[in-house]
């Protein structure tokens, strides 16, 4: 059927994405970095369209000539950084999705490449403190064994995933051409959005009058009839015959919507 509920929406918009929303929630994972030089940033726009909504590659950065989605003003987020990981519990691959800022670059070192040349042979628990949305959020991240289970040759084989390839699955490599489609079909989606007017056919003129009429006073007083001598004959009622419709045809302006 083409209904999904609300949750499987959210897990289809998340689904590529490391995520843990509450306070003290924690997952161990693997790093899918053999050392810090495979660590990738990317200058990206987030855009919303028919067909995709996410993360593109901003094309000017990329290519050097002008970026659809910069030239119609949607934010370019530069040096954004999308941490592959292996999540044991969901078993699957995602992106941690973080800003990069020198705060969260020193714990990368301090925690991880520092201390291990291949972090990728190492299993991390990450915890987070703070709430959701909380813009004091922070994250311990916490060896806590060898990664014998799942190696990283065998993770990319089980998903088939070849890097750096693999993070087309959270941003997307797209043309000039094909990012000003996209805008142009997310404007035109966006439309729907407006509030209905209805305008009426040309020519159209209500039948309703515009002027208050008070119905107490347009009502004449009864007129008494002066006594006549014969009474006055009725003029019979065919009740079979139709209704008179000379001044009702019913062809009245449909409205244009």
């Amino acid at each position: 059927m083409a209904f999904k509920s609300v949750e499987q929406y959210n897990e289809d918009r998340y689904r590529n994405l490391f995520r843990i929303t509450d306070d003290g929630m924690s997952a161990d994972v693997v790093f899918l970095y053999r050392s810090k030089a495979e660590m990738l940033v990317a200058d990206v726009h987030y855009i919303k369209s028919v067909e995709y909504s996410g993360y593109v590659h901003c094309i000017g950065t990329s290519t050097g000539t002008g970026c659809p989605a910069c030239k119609a003003g949607i934010k370019r987020v530069s040096n954004k950084l999308f941490i592959p990981i292996y999540n044991f519990e969901k078993d699957a691959i995602e992106f941690w999705d973080k800003n990069m800022s020198t705060k969260f670059l020193a714990q990368l070192d301090r925690d991880v490449f520092n201390r291990f040349a291949n972090p990728s042979e190492y299993v991390f628990r990450i915890t987070r403190h703070g709430a959701y949305h909380d813009i004091d959020t922070y994250y311990d991240i916490v060896p806590v064994g060898k990664n014998s289970r799942m190696p990283y040759d065998q993770i990319l084989a089980k998903f088939n995933a070849v890097m750096p390839d693999y993070y087309e699955n959270i941003v997307k490599t797209v043309s000039a051409s094909d990012l000003s489609n996209m805008l142009q079909r997310q404007s035109s989606n966006n439309a729907v959005e407006q509030e209905y007017i209805p305008i009426p056919r040309a020519g159209y003129q209500s039948s309703i009058p515009n002027t208050y009429v008070n119905a107490a006073e347009a009502v004449a007083a009864p007129v008494v009839s002066p006594t006549v001598s014969a009474p006055i004959a009725e003029t019979p009622v065919d009740e079979d015959a139709p209704f008179d419709t000379d001044d009702d045809d019913g062809d009245y302006p449909e409205p244009q919507f």
